[in-house]
Formats: C-alpha cells, sequence, structure tokens
C-alpha cells in the first residue's frame, strides 16, 4: 500500500471511495453534497490510499481557518476535512496509516497543529488527536466535537553497521547537521535529544531502536541483525 498525496487522475477515484462509504452508514449523498466533495478533492490538499492502482481511502485538508473557516487563516494550522477508507477495506488500519502520512506531510509543509471536526471522535483519539471544548449540533441532530494535536517530526529510520554509531558521528551521517562543527554546536547548546532526553556526549554510543531529535526533526538509529 502507497500514502501519497492525489494527483488530477485520483480525483474521481476519491469521491467515489466517499461515496461508498457513506452509503455503506446508511447515508445516501445528494447531488449537491458530491458537487461540494468534487470541489474540495480538486481544490484542497488530497492525499490518497493506492493498492494495486487502486484507490482505497482518501483524505482532504486545508489550511485552517478562524470562526469556523470564515475568518483568518490560523497560523501553521492544518484542518482535516475528511478521511474516508472503502467500505471493504475498514478496520485494516489503513485510515491510521492515511492519517499519519497526512500528519508527516503537514509537518514537511510548515504545520506544526492538526485539527478536525467529527461525531464519532475514537477513531482519532486513537490516533492521538485530544477532544476539546467545543461541539456544534448539526441539522440533522448529530453534535460533532472538535478534535486537535500538535504535530511531531516524522521519523525516519538510518542504517549503520553491524558496531552502532556515536551521537556525533549520526548527527552528520542522517543529514541532521552538515559539518562536525555544527554537531558540536548542537550538542553544546544542549539542542540533541536521544530517546527523549537530552544528552551533550558526542562520543555516546547509540544502538539499535535509539531515536535522536534535533532542529525539529527526528531519525531512530537501525542495525542490521547479527
Amino acid at each position: 500500500m502507497e500514502i501519497r498525496r492525489g494527483t488530477p487522475e485520483d480525483h474521481s477515484a476519491a469521491v467515489q471511495v466517499y461515496q461508498r462509504a457513506q452509503a455503506a452508514r446508511g447515508q445516501r449523498q445528494p447531488a449537491v453534497r458530491l458537487a461540494r466533495v468534487s470541489d474540495k478533492v480538486r481544490d484542497e490538499l488530497l492525499f490518497v490510499a493506492v493498492e494495486d492502482e487502486s484507490v482505497i481511502a482518501m483524505a482532504v485538508a486545508e489550511p485552517a481557518r478562524h470562526a469556523d473557516g470564515a475568518g483568518k487563516l490560523m497560523p501553521e494550522t492544518l484542518h482535516l476535512s475528511m478521511l474516508f477508507v472503502a467500505p471493504d477495506r475498514q478496520r485494516e488500519g489503513i485510515g491510521t496509516a492515511l492519517l499519519e502520512g497526512v500528519a508527516d506531510a503537514a509537518w514537511a509543509d510548515g504545520y506544526r497543529t492538526l485539527m478536525t471536526w467529527s461525531a464519532s471522535p475514537e477513531f482519532y483519539e486513537a490516533c492521538g488527536l485530544e477532544r476539546t471544548r467545543r461541539r456544534q449540533v448539526l441539522t440533522d441532530g448529530r453534535t460533532i466535537m472538535l478534535l486537535s494535536a500538535e504535530l511531531e517530526a516524522p521519523v525516519r529510520e538510518i542504517v549503520v553497521g553491524a558496531e552502532g554509531i556515536r551521537l556525533g558521528q549520526l548527527l552528520k551521517f542522517a543529514g541532521l547537521v552538515d559539518t562536525g562543527a555544527e554537531a558540536k554546536q548542537l550538542l553544546a547548546a544542549g539542542s540533541v535529544e536521544v530517546n527523549g532526553e537530552v544528552d551533550t556526549r558526542r562520543g555516546r554510543q547509540l544502538a539499535d531502536g535509539d531515536e535522536v531529535q534535533t532542529q525539529n526533526q527526528a531519525v531512530v538509529v537501525r542495525q542490521p541483525e547479527a
């Protein structure tokens, strides 16, 4: 399965996934609603999960605005408008993988907060979003709530030799810094964390599974099996 940004060639298939998922819930979508969804798929940020060249899940996101979308842009905040998985592929972790892909892409684009409205918040809570105090009652009587999460830097895997690698070496090897001098400065400034704790030792020996974070980037060390 591939998680990627949608292309114009994906638009029709993404709308079909939306329509099928809603139909499986017993919610037929009127033509005017499908037209609005088609517009969003075309005009906003589309993400798709693809398997065997078929779109099996879709998500649409857009820059968040105050006043429920009618006000000024909210700095560094992305609003997830919708996320749907094809009915025959639900409960396989596809929705979670797609949401993670959206979050990683959002971070790369400079967003630091992800938010969404949902009438069924359990899925999003399981993915790390938290309920806020905001609620709305829709015309059909359903109550939706706003959920939000602070985004974290995507973690890249860095494969090293069986002998492992030292912290100062990893910073340059992983492309987190350009020079050894820059690595030394970051470490001295306490700007490098290993497994969530600040570490200033250039010579610290890292092992398989150690996670290093600095300058809004994160990598995890992987060693080949013996």
